[in-house]
């Protein structure tokens, strides 16, 4: 019985703009990575097990769908498992099942020995996250910042990419998991619609800094999330800071030389992670 195996690498990403209040949104990859291996059988037997190695009791859904979706799409009936293991803390809003679809996706393609079409890997990825239940808006702008690196600027409705680009300087990032709950209110989302415009044309502009930053403030006004969170990193000398995604994690971006005292300064409200940008995007390891 023919074994196929591969093993991909996905970063993942954290918000320039939200997309959930308008459909157009801004993310960018930071070099917390998640891996997955997949193997298949060819058996005709269409049976599709899931392990998520660093956390057994986390649940397979997603990773399973998205091995479900690729045999589909190319017609197969094999057997799959995909095991991962991650660096991304899941639910903080670190985009973490985008990073996942893409690697379990790519790996997926490449075991099988397909080409992998890029549009066909991200498209694959969200219809899983959809179907997982584990999205909002489908999450273009975070699928695309992990699969390209860098940053990318999208219309989430239309998953079509109006720009790529990176940061012009060097910066560490510095990843705030607060001791707060989630809360996904689509409704009061909406309702500050027209600001994060404002903050979405500063990121057209290449503002990223800023429109971050007031993206954040807005946002976790609109969730009951603290808003001198941020400003206190900026008061440290961080570059820029906010909410990444619907929270409750915050990033802030900093010269190398202010890491310390930014990571200093947001310690006592929760666990901080150091990383730097990722510029690779999903790779076969």
């Amino acid at each position: 019985m023919d074994r196929m195996i591969s093993s991909a690498v996905a970063p993942a990403s954290a918000t320039i703009i939200n997309g959930i209040a308008t459909g157009k949104g801004s993310a960018f990859a930071v070099d917390l990575k998640i891996k997955a291996t997949v193997e298949f059988i060819d058996d005709s037997r269409g049976e599709i097990k899931g392990i998520v190695k660093d956390n057994p009791h986390v649940d397979t859904t997603l990773i399973e769908l998205c091995l479900k979706n690729v045999l589909e799409y190319l017609d197969l009936d094999y057997s799959g498992k995909v095991i991962t293991e991650t660096e991304i803390p899941i639910r903080s809003g670190l985009s973490s099942s985008s990073a996942t679809s893409n690697a379990v996706v790519m790996a997926a393609f490449d075991a099988l020995g397909e080409k992998i079409d890029e549009e066909v890997v991200l498209e694959l990825g969200i219809k899983s996250s959809f179907e997982a239940g584990v999205t909002v808006t489908g999450a273009y702008d975070d699928a695309t910042a992990s699969y390209y690196g860098g940053i990318t600027v999208t219309d989430n409705l239309e998953r079509r990419i109006i720009k790529r680009d990176r940061f012009k300087e060097d910066v560490g990032v510095v990843i705030l998991i607060p001791r707060l709950n989630k809360n996904v209110d689509v409704g009061r989302m909406k309702l500050i619609g027209d600001y994060v415009e404002v903050a979405f044309k500063e990121c057209l502009l290449g503002n990223y800094y800023r429109a971050l930053f007031l993206n954040g403030l807005l946002y976790a006004s609109a969730l009951n999330f603290p808003t001198n969170i941020a400003i206190e990193a900026v008061e440290k000398g961080a570059l820029t800071a906010g909410l990444s995604g619907t929270g409750p994690s915050y990033t802030a971006l900093c010269h190398w030389e202010d890491i310390d005292k930014v990571k200093g300064a947001l310690e006592r409200y929760g666990r901080v992670i150091t990383t730097k940008l990722n510029n690779d995007g999903a790779q076969i390891v």
